[in-house]
């Protein structure tokens, strides 16, 4: 049964309305602070490159197309008998869920309730037509934006929907669990590294996905998309820009091994103190070092393993992981 109502009039004056509320609403979020959820699951150099300001996107009028077809699905829900609440088509009424310990800030399209109580988080994403019916499953970015909305929002489920922006009665919807808290803490420290590469002014490494990389403004800037040819592996080049980025990686050795040194030392004199007080938990202001032992990984030795078992097929148990960038510099 159809969520949406069935009268074409309805859908036509909402769609009206809706596009006229998201034109002439221009208010934006500034996100130069913090990690939102619909740029969470991207590449970690995309984030920094938005949050430095290098992007030069300002939208089109498909962004704007898209936010307007958003809204008036939602407003159809509503009239379809579903109780969405937060959610207008102006920025400012949306719910605002701030995370307390890291720096991330989300904006769910909209809380859904049941029997008058909170129940899922609302994602809407609007695509072109041809596009809409290549669909099967949703995009692995939609389900993480979806279920870390509703991790971030403390509720259990989460209700993503596809609409055709062509036709809005032609939706596709799935139901998704909220993440669990080690997921979600995955994607809190990947935002608090980007935040902390951002006030460091240290580019991140960038992570090549066939969903993403496609559509990047940033690929051909992109280090990863970029594989040394024969020529290029003997080719020298000397240039004010290389002289300064191989001190930087110079200066950034030495500060590795002198942090190496002094987390090295300031380890034993912790210890040696514990020892000499027979305590544990040693404090200073708002400090506080914990001495605690560990019991050792247990592992399996593959190589024994399978010497030892020559009918087990390796290549099934093997995993390729992405190629990477490595940069070696050392003294000439």
């Amino acid at each position: 049964m159809s969520i949406l109502p069935k009268e074409q009039n309805e859908i036509k004056l909402s769609a009206k309305d809706a596009v006229i509320r998201a034109i002439l609403n221009k208010e934006k979020w500034d996100r130069s602070k913090y990690v939102g959820a619909s740029e969470i699951a991207d590449c970690p150099l995309k984030i920094y490159f938005n949050k430095i300001g290098k992007s030069e996107f300002k939208g089109n009028g498909k962004t704007e197309r898209g936010r307007a077809i958003e809204i008036a699905l939602i407003s159809l829900l509503k009239k379809g008998g579903m109780d969405i609440r937060y959610h207008d088509g102006h920025v400012n009424h949306q719910k605002e869920i701030k995370h307390p310990d890291f720096p991330v800030v989300v904006h769910p399209d909209g809380i859904i309730y049941k029997n008058g109580k909170p129940y899922a988080v609302l994602e809407v994403k609007s695509v072109g037509s041809e596009y809409f019916r290549k669909i099967k499953e949703p995009l692995n970015s939609w389900v993480i934006q979806a279920r870390f909305n509703a991790y971030m929002a403390g509720l259990d489920k989460a209700f993503l929907v596809a609409v055709n922006a062509s036709d809005l009665e032609d939706i596709k919807e799935w139901w998704l669990d909220a993440m669990t808290e080690t997921e979600a803490l995955v994607l809190l420290e990947k935002a608090k590294k980007i935040m902390t590469a951002v006030e460091m002014e240290i580019e991140p490494f960038a992570q090549p996905s066939e969903e993403r990389c496609k559509w990047c403004e940033f690929k051909n800037e992109c280090s990863s998309v970029w594989i040394p040819d024969e020529e290029a592996k003997e080719k020298e080049v000397e240039t004010d820009e290389v002289k300064e980025a191989l001190e930087k990686m110079r200066r950034a050795k030495e500060l590795k091994d002198e942090a190496k040194e002094l987390e090295t030392e300031a380890k034993a004199e912790i210890l040696n103190t514990a020892k000499k007080y027979e305590a544990a938990r040693l404090k200073s202001g708002n400090l506080m070092a914990v001495v605690e032992t560990r019991k050792g990984r247990v592992t399996i030795d593959t190589k024994k393993l399978f010497a030892e078992h020559p009918e087990i097929d390796k290549s099934k148990y093997e995993k390729v992981g992405r190629p990477v960038i490595a940069i070696k510099v050392k003294e000439l």
